[in-house]
């Protein structure tokens, strides 16, 4: 044997297929945010970017200090900023920020939370529904209420979003909503006493004539929710951002092909959908060698969403 000759140390054995070296393809930035958005919890909250992610369920934090919520009291009827449950830093570490706290609270409650609803025929104007089934309203008073049964043109918003900056201010770090009226007046958070905020009797209106920081409010929607919107912003829109969706399917199907499937036969937790790239690509390896099928009931078991599948 030369002495020059590398001997491989691997085993191989007869019958084995040589494996082809994996070519790693660069994907867009659009891609790997739709990826990792995808990955997460879909029920979890997240800040959309764009008016027409704000939809589903949604949280709408108020500029207060404290921070509060908007929320609804059927009981008294009433609508008011409800204080929230802020999250506390670690013990020996540093005080949250109020990126960090923004980024980390939650509704802790259902009253807290609005259904974005958006009337047939004007994707511009929103409505947003109670957990009870009634829908906001501003008066031409300027009060607000939240007591009629189906939606009009008091019930009708304009929601106007601000992007984030890059500026050094925490406060800047996410997006802000700003809702207008029918009377093209806007909804706003007056300046209030911790003490009144505490005690929940912090009241809104919906006279204000421009736009300030009372005004600016920070909403978050269901993940699942703003991914969908994102996902058929990138089909409907010119060739550039289509080329970029086709690149998002080069690891096997798309975001929204691998959640639809999972929905009809592999969803587990409640309607909790698992999207993975290993998974796509696991599949689309099967698929190619005759065994889709067996890589199927393979995936079920691992689940655990079916029980027979083992």
């Amino acid at each position: 044997m030369s002495s020059s000759g590398v001997v491989s140390k691997k085993l191989k054995f007869k019958g084995d297929k040589p494996k082809k070296k994996k070519r790693h393809h660069h994907h867009e930035d659009d891609g790997d945010e739709l990826g990792g958005l995808a990955a997460g919890d879909p029920r979890g909250w997240v800040f959309p970017e764009d008016v027409m992610e704000v939809s589903g369920p949604a949280f709408i934090v108020l500029p207060t200090e404290p921070l509060t919520c908007l929320a609804w009291d059927a009981q008294r009827q009433k609508v008011y900023a409800a204080p929230l449950d802020l999250p506390e830093a670690p013990e020996g570490a540093a005080e949250l920020s109020e990126a960090e706290i923004l980024a980390a609270i939650e509704p802790s409650a259902v009253n807290q939370v609005w259904v974005v609803s958006r009337l047939s025929g004007s994707e511009s104007v929103i409505s947003l529904r109670t957990s009870t089934g009634t829908f906001l309203t501003a008066h031409p008073s300027g009060t607000l209420s939240a007591t009629t049964p189906s939606r009009g043109p008091l019930e009708s918003f304009v929601p106007i979003l601000t992007p984030s900056s890059s500026s050094s201010s925490s406060s800047s770090l996410f997006p802000t909503l700003s809702l207008q009226t029918n009377a093209e007046k806007y909804l706003s958070a007056p300046p209030t006493s911790s003490a009144v905020i505490k005690s929940g009797r912090a009241e809104l209106r919906a006279d204000a004539d421009v736009i300030g920081p009372n005004e600016g409010f920070r909403v978050k929607c269901q993940r699942e929710f703003v991914l969908k919107a994102r996902v058929d912003k990138a089909g409907g829109a010119g060739d550039g951002d289509i080329k970029g969706k086709s690149r998002i399917r080069e690891g096997g199907g798309s975001v929204e092909d691998e959640m639809r499937r999972n929905r009809e036969a592999q969803a587990w937790g409640a309607g909790r959908a698992v999207v993975s790239d290993q998974d796509r690509r696991e599949v689309k390896r099967a698929k190619k060698e005759g065994r889709l099928a067996e890589a199927m009931l393979d995936r079920r078991a691992a689940l655990k969403s079916d029980r027979y599948a083992k």
